[in-house]
């Protein structure tokens, strides 16, 4: 994968240290390449605006974090052709189940209740890595300038007219002009330290292993459906299939090194713990995982919005951060794009925070906190737990309405973004 060289527009050669440009610069800059980034940059590309996107790795971060995306991300998504190129790459799971160890199957919710009110009645399972590689190649077929890799953000200064960024290339340090610019560059986001935005919440204290195997769960658990919850105080779970593996998390509860807790030994025997007959698994992918809950106190400022993890971090549980955050993404290159070719004023973007905060806030975090809650659940709770998604699969309106929560089509209609 090719790296651009100094940002389009920065003054100066090689041997400059710092560039300074002063005048409108005519384009928006993105940071931060990842699938909210780069969805962000490929919208407002097909929508005529002028993009770069800066950052700091050398190219596409292999990530297996994230890989579910849900039904009305699938729709709005569709007209930009991001839809297609998804469903070219992923996995489409119609049904999901709650499980527990000892009990097995013990409710399944069917994607299918959702027909009439979404265009994809499923959820589409596809690392998040592929939608990004997939971005940036795209991106750099339209222009060689339009993602700059190994491009780190080091300083911001704002004026009434725009917002001059200094970038660390491997060139040296320019300074970079832009419009407006959209800081997507992840949890330990540069540019909302920059800004001193608060980014408050809490550090959840277990830690998650991911794992990723071509080992068949089907083959110990036949009714397994493609996407499984599986509740347990100390072993809760998740195990899904992906394109090309199974992928199951869990819980790290005590003081393990990460180090231990991806040996081969360790992992192993918290396989065999759980699945007595599971063997010996080839585990190529692996990882450790901290998961958070915090939301940015302000979306917005002046010139400079936050989108995706920059702005909040959930618990992975029910994969509503990644969805969250390409919907921040749509929402953002919409306005900025009415604003752009002058369809609408300048205060269109005000809307921007108050239409996607508080989803972060009161569906997102909420969701996903109940989603832990009922996976972490003691034997004296499980049962009712239990209980409440039987009679819930059971009742095809309280089955929709579930729908309509875990895959965020109620939220999305709530906020405006869908009718």
């Amino acid at each position: 994968m090719s790296q651009s060289n100094t940002p389009p527009s920065a003054a100066g050669g090689a041997n400059t240290k710092t560039a300074s440009v002063r005048a409108r610069a005519d384009r928006v800059v993105v940071v931060g390449a990842g699938p909210v980034g780069l969805t962000t940059a490929w919208l407002l590309l097909q929508a005529g605006l002028p993009v770069t996107v800066l950052e700091k790795n050398a190219g596409v971060q292999e990530d297996y974090r994230a890989s579910t995306f849900h039904a009305p991300t699938l729709d709005l998504l569709e007209e930009s052709g991001i839809t297609d190129a998804l469903e070219g790459m992923g996995l489409k799971c119609p049904v999901f189940q709650y499980r527990g160890w000892a009990e097995g199957k013990v409710a399944e919710f069917d994607h299918g209740l959702l027909r009439g009110l979404t265009r994809h009645p499923w959820r589409l399972q596809c690392e998040q890595y592929k939608l990004s590689a997939h971005l940036d190649a795209a991106l750099r077929a339209q222009s060689s300038e339009s993602v700059c890799s190994s491009h780190s953000v080091t300083g911001l200064q704002q004026d009434e007219d725009g917002v001059t960024l200094q970038v660390q290339t491997p060139q040296g340090e320019h300074s970079l002009r832009a419009d407006w610019v959209i800081a997507a560059d992840g949890g330990r986001s540069t540019v909302r330290k920059l800004l001193d935005i608060p980014f408050e919440g809490k550090t959840y204290p277990d830690r998650i292993l991911v794992m990723g195997t071509p080992f068949e769960f089907p083959s110990l658990f036949s009714d397994l459906s493609l996407v499984n919850y599986v509740s347990d105080p100390g072993n809760y779970a998740h195990i899904l299939r992906i394109p090309d593996l199974w992928r199951i998390s869990l819980p790290l509860t005590d003081a393990t090194p990460d180090s231990v807790a991806l040996s081969d030994d360790y992992i192993l025997g918290r396989l065999r713990a759980l699945m007595p007959q599971i063997g010996t698994p080839e585990i190529p992918v692996r990882g450790v995982y901290t998961a958070h809950q915090r939301v940015a106190a302000r979306y917005r400022q002046g010139r400079v919005f936050l989108a995706g993890d920059a702005a909040h971090l959930n618990n992975p549980k029910g994969g509503m951060g990644l969805n969250g955050g390409l919907h921040d993404a749509i929402s953002l290159a919409r306005r900025l794009a009415d604003v752009w070719h002058g369809r609408r004023d300048a205060s269109e973007l005000d809307g921007y925070e108050p239409q996607r905060r508080p989803e972060a806030m009161n569906a997102i975090l909420r969701q996903t906190e109940e989603n832990v809650k009922n996976l972490q659940s003691d034997a004296s709770q499980r049962e009712e737990v239990f209980a409440r998604y039987r009679k819930m699969a059971a009742d095809p309106e309280a089955a929709l309405r579930h729908l309509m929560q875990t895959s965020m089509l109620a939220s999305l209609k709530r906020c405006g973004m869908l009718q």
